[in-house]
């Protein structure tokens, strides 16, 4: 899905470039007026299928029920699949003063004589991406941004060790027990997708194979930083690869293939009331995403207001018609008046 989103872009701007290249004006209109069209039209079919595949992610939300708070009690009894490990990175084994406040209340939620906490740095997650997965390293020295191989190491590690991966700038509001029934959980973010900052799975999940396994296809530059990172490695690069698996788990469902079903397979998703800022969520979320740029302030205020910003465009094109139509037409001369005296 991002492949093809980006391949539509790209292409766009291309086919702008050659259209610009008739001479004649009104074959130019006629021609981007038709790709204009065809960009509303993607554009609303991208739309309904992030529809869609939302419905299929709330299908999926983890139990709660705001009136009875116990039932955390009651999960926390079941068997527990998740390592009780929480992993974090960050470059060096310093944290800075902003995220020590997230990292102790997760340390006084969860102890470390009930829990193993594990803070990679930059020098021992690449020695862990060296040793467990050498065929990947050159991809991870790679990468133009240091941000990408942060995320692509969380998706190794708990493919290989197992337990819950926490951002730094996320901090803990209960005990995370209750989570580690679950083969693998994801954290539902609004209004689209899942995020990357908070995951836990069961070792050796299928999900993280399959994202493990699709990072070299993935590295290719999508332009500025924000989008490359986004696709690549990002937010949006484990919600297309966990929509996949969804999918083609539920294909398997519908033909009758039984290994579909292994419990293995199960992912759980946290809805907002127990990822957010309500009362009952798991989490508090301090000041964090130091990654972003000018480009990634840009694509959230434009997600936050796309209708302001559809129109914005729409009037700009419109003034911008209007004053080189007046610049073109030349003004005519005023008739001259005899005056009598």
């Amino acid at each position: 899905m991002g492949k093809s989103r980006w391949f539509f872009i790209s292409h766009s701007y291309f086919f702008c470039y050659a259209i610009m290249c008739f001479k004649k004006p009104s074959l130019r209109r006629a021609l981007l007026l038709i790709l204009f069209l065809a960009v509303i039209a993607y554009t609303i079919n991208k739309f309904h299928g992030l529809s869609a595949d939302d419905a299929l992610l709330r299908s999926l939300y983890t139990p709660f029920d705001a009136k009875s708070p116990e039932l955390d009690n009651e999960l926390s009894s079941t068997v527990e699949y998740i390592p009780r490990i929480i992993h974090q990175t960050y470059k060096t084994n310093i944290l800075p003063e902003a995220w020590v406040e997230p990292y102790q209340t997760c340390l006084y939620f969860n102890p470390a004589d009930k829990w193993r906490r594990v803070l990679w740095t930059d020098e021992t997650s690449r020695d862990f991406i060296r040793d467990f997965y050498p065929s990947f390293l050159p991809t991870y020295d790679g990468y133009p941004y240091n941000i990408q191989r942060v995320d692509a190491f969380r998706y190794f590690v708990l493919h290989y060790y197992g337990g819950i991966y926490l951002d730094l700038d996320i901090g803990c509001k209960k005990d995370l027990s209750p989570l580690l029934k679950q083969h693998a959980f994801f954290a539902k973010t609004e209004p689209h997708g899942v995020s990357n900052d908070v995951m836990g799975m069961k070792r050796g999940h299928p999900v993280f194979a399959n994202l493990v396994a699709a990072l070299q296809e993935n590295d290719y530059r999508r332009g500025t930083k924000y989008p490359t990172v986004m696709m690549s490695t990002g937010p949006l690069f484990v919600t297309n690869l966990l929509l996949d698996f969804l999918k083609s788990r539920l294909h398997g469902q519908v033909a009758g293939i039984q290994q579909s079903q292994h419990p293995e397979s199960l992912v759980a998703i946290l809805p907002p009331v127990l990822y957010g800022t309500s009362p009952y969520s798991y989490f508090r979320h301090y000041e964090g995403s130091t990654w972003h740029s000018w480009d990634a302030r840009l694509v959230l205020a434009i997600s936050r207001r796309p209708a302001l910003f559809v129109v914005g465009v729409l009037l700009s094109v419109a003034s911008c018609t209007c004053i080189r139509y007046r610049r073109r037409v030349p003004r005519r001369p005023y008739a001259s008046v005899a005056v009598e005296v």
